[in-house]
């Protein structure tokens, strides 16, 4: 009995095996596993499936939602609520921690349906490995699942298929491969069949696609063992940090927390030391936490961060984690692949070399007419293989080899592909090899002569010719021209570009001698860039950004499309193997240096870029759509894949997936991310302003022998119902005209910081609690009332003051959410831009408060009562006031008073 295949051979490298031993190394034959046998290696190693996206249990998704750290604040400060009412249950505490419990539950489902719609997303983007392959079992060709493909099977692979594991190539005929997924190089590969020894040309890998040719693979490797495999393992294992929006909330809900506490625990003990009992002390002492807490904030990041992500949609952006727009905002340094992502891996004619001089291919200027001209299309369409589908659009109509779709999409756009080859005769054909490095095909001609045309590497074909077509006519070769040529040919490879020379023989007889040719010229092919890139590189350079071309492929390659894009002028070229040599800090000495451009750089090789980068404080972006990419965006500050081209892998480990593969789609998005922390900034001093006139009243009541000014309920209705839609308002602001023109803003600037405080609750924040306490004496001494006089809350007078006190703050905070339109510069010329939030806000608000303040059904609830006209002035002054002191700060800050700046 033959024993089981083990899992240790699997493991083992096959580079080196001979060709008789592979078939017993894999306990196979040529004609195929058996069903049988193939069924206990799916038991033994498991299906042929990588989990590119572990599916997310909704109830787990939900449940995540409430453990942030801002929602645990809220719900601590309902539980303190709940404690209160326990002890004084006429205050209304239990009021205001449902209403806490209620903003948690209303932000956890606003931002679960958000991510739930991603979750979809990603889902239905799982399809890049094929349904159904060809293997041969027991001699048989049969379609199966390709989860069902096993070590051991023989794959048969054609034309246009996704290869589903990795394996040994044992017979082909033209196999070309694009592994441009997996190495990031975008120039397709030539497979061999295994002659003596398994090398590394006859390895084919997961995730490959089979451009031309045919073949037979002895499948080594599946599922999670392939290459494909190892990579998502490698992705999924890489941990992602917390993003600069979560650790700004983070330090802004710690700040928030102990500045509660503290004035809590002062006037806590205040209460001691003027007499009251300790109950009376707590009760006012969590009313002061409570008070302190931004109960709106919570759902307004959550909105602000959500429509951010909804405008992105339109610009064919999914944002999988809403506080990912931020950290866009926020990065420093762009890491991009350079194949399908600066580039649209496709390649192009780029230079033509005709006549001994370089000919523009960027205007027809009459190529058609130049005889040099027109011999180098009838050979880059005669001498040529590809598949013409006349059904699909003329940009994808031809398939096969990158160089030859180039070249036939060049002809097909000067004079036709179809129309050149209808004027011939194909009779035969000699195809690329590696050994001879040049294809000829032969056709005959209207006349019954024949016309040999060959194409290949350039020193070859100068070899073979001994004439050259120049100046209208053909005439021997010199030395000096192939001087010239070769010279040519050399400085287009150093460009970057994949070079082919053209050649030609007219004979009488049919002949497959490619000898005594005459030379026609050169066509030089780069994969171009997206024609939107340089715009947004530009963009990226004026924001302050750096971008890094992290490619697998050459490095000549690399450094000109970074050089035509404009990224770089004169960089140092950093390939794998010196990438290899280097430790940590030799590399951020590199990173440091200059202008760099990393090639033939390996996936976990990325990663330890993006490891260098952060090491260096940067906030790093990684751009990508193999799956060589993956890791790199998993460990980024941001990932960012392509959703064309983008593998699953990539768009699994990313944060934001590009639906039009448009890198300046980037742009946008950096510019929505600065908007948007500008916006947090702003509708944080906003809300955190009405904190103090909420605040003081408690202090007051404790100190003085007053009324108390403001209910626990007109707490909530300024924080819950007045507050919210203005401050959604400023979360949607358009960004300022200077967004794009600053740097990146530092790594120690804090969202919320010291002078924002210092704005808060020491310059606006006092004013409107100023005004307020004048309005509410002003109504209670022009009704004769006394000082130390008791009001109950049933007492009409009570809620006359206590609604003028409420109704001051309210116009208060429009004048201020009119200040906060702006950081720095005045607010004045936003006046006149409308904002549908602000406006809906503004009038809502004053909807409000003349409704509680006239209804009578609602006067018990809110504590008011209808205030005289006599009083209404003050509410009219106070936000005029509030905001020419705003323009007074902004007009220092802008003349360098620092410690005024927000």
């Amino acid at each position: 009995m033959t024993p089981p295949l083990s899992q240790s051979i699997i493991n083992r490298p096959v580079l080196g095996l001979c060709r008789a031993a592979l078939f017993h190394y894999y306990l196979t034959t040529p004609s195929g596993l058996s069903d049988e046998e193939a069924s206990q290696r799916l038991q033994n190693f498991g299906k042929n499936q990588i989990e590119f996206h572990r599916r997310r249990s909704p109830l787990l998704m939900l449940l995540a939602e409430f453990t942030a750290l801002f929602p645990l604040l809220l719900m601590a400060a309902a539980l303190l609520s709940f404690f209160a009412q326990s002890i004084s249950p006429d205050q209304g505490y239990k009021l205001i921690g449902f209403a806490l419990l209620l903003v948690v539950l209303l932000n956890a489902l606003v931002s679960f349906s958000q991510n739930y719609r991603v979750e979809q997303l990603m889902l239905s983007f799982l399809d890049y490995i094929p349904k159904e392959v060809a293997l041969l079992r027991e001699g048989e060709k049969i379609l199966r699942d390709a989860k069902e493909v096993v070590p051991g099977d023989i794959l048969f692979l054609q034309e246009g298929d996704k290869i589903s594991a990795d394996g040994v190539i044992i017979s082909a005929s033209q196999l070309l491969l694009d592994e441009s997924i997996l190495t990031g190089e975008s120039e397709p590969v030539i497979k061999f069949a295994v002659q003596d020894k398994v090398e590394k040309t006859n390895l084919a890998r997961s995730g490959a696609t089979v451009l031309k040719g045919s073949a037979q693979m002895l499948v080594t490797r599946t599922g999670r063992a392939t290459s494909l495999g190892s990579i998502s393992e490698l992705s999924q294992s890489v941990t992602s940090n917390l993003t600069p929006m979560q650790l700004e909330l983070q330090d802004f809900v710690g700040k928030i927390t102990w500045l509660a506490l503290g004035i809590g625990l002062i006037f806590f003990m205040i209460g001691f030391i003027i007499g009251n009992s300790f109950w009376i002390n707590l009760i006012f002492a969590i009313g002061i936490i409570v008070a302190n807490v931004p109960e709106g904030l919570l759902p307004t990041v959550t909105l602000a961060l959500t429509q951010a992500s909804v405008r992105m949609s339109k610009h064919n952006a999914i944002i999988k984690h809403i506080l990912s727009v931020e950290t866009l905002g926020s990065t420093t340094v762009i890491c991009t692949d350079k194949t399908g992502t600066l580039t649209h891996n496709k390649l192009h004619v780029e230079k033509l070399y005709l006549n001994l001089q370089e000919i523009s291919v960027n205007h027809q200027n009459g190529l058609e007419n130049n005889p040099a001209a027109c011999t180098a299309f009838e050979i880059m369409a005669l001498c040529n293989e590809v598949i013409t589908l006349k059904e699909h659009k003329s940009s994808e109509r031809f398939h096969g080899d990158p160089t030859e779709v180039a070249m036939a999409l060049f002809t097909d756009r000067h004079g036709g592909f179809e129309a050149i080859r209808e004027r011939f005769k194909i009779m035969q054909t000699r195809p690329f090899d590696a050994v001879s490095k040049y294809m000829s095909s032969t056709y005959q001609t209207g006349d019954n002569s024949f016309y040999l045309t060959v194409k290949g590497a350039p020193d070859v074909i100068l070899e073979r010719c001994s004439q050259l077509h120049c100046d209208r006519i053909v005439r021997e070769i010199q030395d000096q021209d192939r001087l010239h040529i070769a010279k040519q040919a050399h400085y287009y490879a150093n460009q970057g570009l994949r070079v082919l020379a053209l050649a030609y023989r007219k004979t009488a007889q049919l002949e497959s001698n490619a000898q005594q040719l005459v030379f026609a010229g050169l066509v030089a092919m780069v994969d171009p860039p997206r024609r939107e890139v340089p715009a947004a590189v530009s963009a990226c350079k004026s924001a302050g950004i750096r971008i890094i071309v992290i490619s697998g492929d050459k490095g000549e390659t690399v450094s000109y499309i970074a050089r035509k894009l404009g990224i770089v002028t004169t960089p140092k070229v950093i390939d794998g193997e010196q990438l290899s040599a280097m430790d940590m800090e030799e590399l951020m000495e590199e990173l440091r240096g200059g202008e760099v451009v990393f090639a033939r750089i390996a996936p976990e090789q990325k990663l330890s870029i993006v490891n260098a980068l952060k090491e260096m404080n940067e906030v790093v972006a990684v751009t990508g759509d193999g799956v060589n990419d993956a890791p790199a965006l998993k460990r980024a500050d941001i990932g960012i894949a392509m959703g064309k081209r983008g593998t699953d892998v990539a768009k699994e480990a990313s944060d934001i997936i590009l639906l039009d593969d448009n890198f300046a789609t980037i742009v946008k998005a950096i510019e929505e991310g600065r908007a948007i922390y500008d916006n947090i900034k702003k509708f944080i001093t906003y809300i955190l302003t009405s904190n103090i006139p909420e605040i003081l009243p408690f202090i007051a009541y404790v100190l003085f022998p007053i009324p108390l000014p403001i209910t626990v309920i007109q707490i909530l209705a300024i924080d819950l119902i007045t507050d919210i839609l203005p401050a959604i308002g400023l979360g949607n602001e358009p960004p300022e005209a200077d967004t794009m023109l600053r740097p990146p803003r530092r790594r120690d600037e804090r969202l919320v910081s010291i002078n924002t405080f210092i704005r808060s609750y020491a310059i606006i924040g006092p004013v409107e609690a100023a005004f307020s306490f004048m309005a509410f004496f002003m109504v209670l001494y022009g009704a004769g009332w006394e000082w130390g006089q008791t009001l109950t809350s049933s007492d009409p007078l009570y809620g006359q003051a206590a609604g003028a006190f409420l109704t001051t703050i309210i116009f208060s905070q429009i004048g201020n959410v009119m200040a906060c339109r702006s950081n720095r510069q005045s607010a004045w010329p936003h006046l006149t831009q409308f904002n549908q939030w602000i406006t809906l806000g503004v009038v809502a608000e004053l909807l409000f408060i003349v409704t509680i303040l006239y209804t009578p059904a609602l006067h018990n609830i809110f504590s008011t009562a209808p205030i005289d006209i006599s009083i209404w002035w003050i509410f009219i002054i106070a936000p005029i006031t509030l905001f020419s002191i705003e323009e007074f700060r902004k007009w220092l800050v802008r003349r360098g008073v620092k410690w005024l700046a927000v």
